[in-house]
């Protein structure tokens, strides 16, 4: 018997709202640091942990925007703050907790109507469980497709990698994409996965997904840290961090991101505070899910033409290196290749992307898989992408913009690939 759709919402929220961080209230402000003096408050203030604030989008330069997410009853001490400091703000997202339920309203109306022929709903968002028995079904249905447990993490969640191949024994080069590294940055696993279904459908009847799977091996984990992800979805929405018990400390959690050796513990680009939402661990690898992607990708030293690692937001298209401000000696030749597929991004819809190296871009970040893959293996073309949105919604994108996202995405890596 079909559930009714009102009933149905009414179950999935009631149930979301039980276990669930309320979130009413909470809103993400947007701050325009314009002199040094103001820059370097905001930068002091992102580097402590304080518990009322949390800093989706840091700051790193004069005149590029900061966002915080601040609680209600901290909101108008940090208005404060910023009034006292003459720093210009504005209300980017006003109430978290109720974008959270119109998400939440998106997803159950999704999972109502969907009636189609696929095993997931490629236009919604979906559980972790959901997620690999999608992959499962693939590997067993299609003959290009085939899994491989890279580790397990520490609530003993398989960390999946999924591979598409003509012909495995040819050892061709190696396209490889982590995903979801970041626990609360949904749309990066339903891009991978959406692309993972365009060439695993296209293959034989499209011309250049077919060429583009003779020439490579592709190879994505698209839920790399699922621990974190599962919580997102059972306890916290807006977590980051995987889900480690810190010897010492009531906080939980590493920054799987600030994890890798190049580059780790850097002062200003990850935090040795376990609070902290960019904790680094105490040591490069001291994770299981860092050390799963390690050997992942080892297991093709040589053969890697790129590797890119999946989040969001922000819009941008990024290079090594993400602990220096200092440029890699191949930077020419990365300019040209981001170039490439930021104006194929654009080319679909619009979509304004940025593209340099990371810490110039975006913002210094030390133990950062892309510079992991660049120094350690050897990845000339090694890159971070930041999906959708500017911070209309932040980490919290509807479902309707799953599609969209994923097809400029997927433009933007076909015609990237091409060019290297």
């Amino acid at each position: 018997m079909k559930i009714p759709i009102a009933m149905y919402c009414g179950l999935l929220l009631s149930i979301a709202a039980a276990a669930k961080i309320d979130y009413n209230g909470h809103v993400v402000i947007r701050a325009f640091p314009k002199t040094t003096e103001q820059l370097d408050v905001l930068k002091d203030w992102s580097t402590q942990s304080i518990s009322f604030v949390d800093f989706w989008f840091l700051p790193t330069k004069i005149g590029k925007f900061v966002d915080i997410h601040v609680s209600p009853e901290w909101y108008s001490s940090v208005v404060q703050t910023l009034k006292d400091m003459n720093i210009f703000h504005k209300i980017q997202i006003a109430d978290l907790g109720e974008m959270e339920r119109q998400e939440q309203q998106n997803i159950a109306l999704r999972r109502a109507l969907y009636n189609g022929n696929k095993a997931i709903d490629l236009e919604n968002y979906h559980t972790y469980e959901e997620v690999m028995a999608y992959l499962a079904d693939l590997a067993n249905t299609n003959a290009l497709v085939s899994t491989k447990i890279g580790g397990s993490s520490q609530e003993g969640r398989d960390i999946v990698q999924t591979i598409i191949s003509s012909d495995l024994s040819a050892n061709k080069p190696v396209l490889f994409f982590e995903c979801n590294m970041h626990a609360r940055e949904w749309i990066t696993a339903a891009t991978c996965i959406w692309i993972i279904d365009q060439i695993t459908s296209g293959y034989g009847s499209d011309s250049e997904i077919t060429a583009l799977v003779d020439q490579y091996d592709w190879k994505f984990v698209p839920i790399a840290n699922p621990d974190g992800y599962a919580y997102t979805w059972s306890n916290d929405r807006l977590w980051r961090k995987n889900r480690v018990f810190i010897n010492g400390s009531t906080c939980r959690g590493v920054d799987v991101n600030r994890n890798f050796p190049i580059g780790f513990g850097g002062s200003s680009g990850s935090s040795d505070s376990p609070c902290s939402t960019t904790y680094s661990g105490e040591v490069a690898f001291s994770e299981l899910e860092s050390c799963a992607i390690r050997d992942l990708i080892a297991a093709d030293r040589g053969r890697v033409k790129s590797a890119i690692s999946v989040h969001s937001y922000d819009q941008q298209w990024l290079s090594p290196y993400g602990y220096s401000t200092e440029f890699p000696p191949e930077y020419a030749e990365m300019l040209r290749a981001m170039e490439i597929g930021v104006n194929a991004i654009t080319a679909v819809y619009g979509t304004q992307y940025t593209y340099g190296s990371f810490a110039t871009a975006l913002y210094v970040g030390s133990g950062v898989t892309t510079d992991y893959y660049y120094e350690a293996e050897g990845v000339v073309h090694s890159y971070t992408i930041e999906l959708r949105d500017d911070g209309t919604y932040g980490f919290q994108l509807p479902p309707d913009q799953i599609v969209p996202t994923a097809i400029e995405t997927w433009n933007g890596i076909k015609a990237f690939v091409n060019a290297i």
